[in-house]
């Protein structure tokens, strides 16, 4: 009997001692709404992740000593209203890395977002906001970089640094495009109390992928905001050089806190749409009107509201809009993380 005990309490001290060394999170969102979009026709649907991705994941540590861990993170996306895998049905499509980290910050090896689409991030990035209706490259097709390595410094003076480099699809050196995909961003965040400024880079060396030689693109985005507690003010200018023609967006926004309630109010300007040397009249202006509300600590009630003016040229907007027409979104949803 005493035996016993005795193995079954150093069979307890080895799992504490194992348990204080690593670390593992289950965690994830579920995000589901009913929208009304308007573009080329008038369509009412539900959508999935539309304040917060739907998604679950793990991320985990494990305790090297002398300050150095092992971190990975797995996390997938979810689309709440017919439960398939998002982006286009990858297992783990939003995230998926291993790195180290430690008093010198952390390189991560893996499928990871690019410095570009963080400080995207500070300013929104969801279905409704502004960088996710124009489409900037680094919160586009470049958002969630491949085969990528990543390097994070630790903070000083309340400013950090990220640097990435993608190899791209890691074709044969005998394809047409050898280099479809390969990139390098770059992004300095500073973030001291109030304040937050952001500035974030990213050159791609082929988007194309199917013409001989390099079809390059690249962008720079900043970012400012400063909290005054009741009000929140934000700006940011975001240029694309992708074509004859730059790509700007320049925006404002202010959100209001009222008690467990926050709305915001933006408004942008996106120049030279189409990126075309001979293209006319090819500008748009958005306006977005967002609303959200805690129930919780981690349920809200939410809705989302985005106007798109295009010019002759131009298509941005919803449920494929016809270029020089309107075209609008409103949304309800309901977020709950766990």
């Amino acid at each position: 009997m005493n035996r016993n005990l005795t193995v079954f309490a150093v069979l307890g001290l080895v799992g504490g001692f194992a348990s204080a060394q690593s670390s593992v999170t289950l965690y994830g969102v579920a995000d589901a709404a009913v929208e009304r979009v308007k573009g080329a026709t008038s369509t009412v649907r539900m959508a999935s992740g539309q304040q917060q991705g739907s998604r679950w994941g793990m991320r985990g540590s494990e305790d090297l000593g002398g300050g150095l861990k092992a971190v990975f993170q797995i996390e997938a996306g979810l689309s709440l209203n017919t439960g398939a895998l998002g982006q286009g049905g990858l297992g783990f499509g939003r995230q998926a890395y291993v790195g180290l980290a430690g008093g010198f910050g952390a390189i991560r090896a893996g499928r990871q977002y690019s410095p570009m689409d963080d400080i995207a991030s500070v300013i929104g990035t969801k279905t409704y906001d502004v960088l996710s209706v124009v489409p900037i490259i680094g919160n586009g097709d470049y958002n969630r970089v491949n085969n990528a390595i990543n390097y994070l410094s630790p903070s000083v003076g309340n400013t950090t640094l990220q640097l990435q480099y993608g190899f791209g699809a890691q074709r044969d050196r005998s394809d047409a495009s050898p280099d479809f995909g390969r990139l390098v961003s770059a992004n300095v965040l500073h973030a001291s109390g109030p304040l937050t400024l952001g500035a974030g880079f990213i050159k791609v060396a082929d988007a194309d992928g199917t013409a001989a030689g390099k079809q390059g693109k690249d962008a720079v985005l900043l970012v400012g905001a400063y909290d005054f507690g009741s009000v929140k003010l934000s700006a940011y200018v975001d240029q694309e050089d992708k074509a004859a023609e730059k790509l700007k967006v320049m925006g404002v926004a202010a959100a209001f806190k009222l008690g467990e309630t926050t709305v915001s109010v933006g408004a942008a300007q996106a120049r030279n749409v189409n990126g075309s040397a001979g293209a006319m009249a090819d500008d748009a202006r958005i306006y977005t009107l967002q609303a959200s509300h805690n129930l919780s600590k981690r349920t809200a009630l939410y809705s989302h509201l985005t106007a798109v003016s295009n010019e002759g040229s131009a298509a941005l907007g919803f449920n494929s809009p016809v270029a020089g027409s309107n075209s609008s979104g409103i949304q309800f949803g309901i977020r709950h993380r766990f």
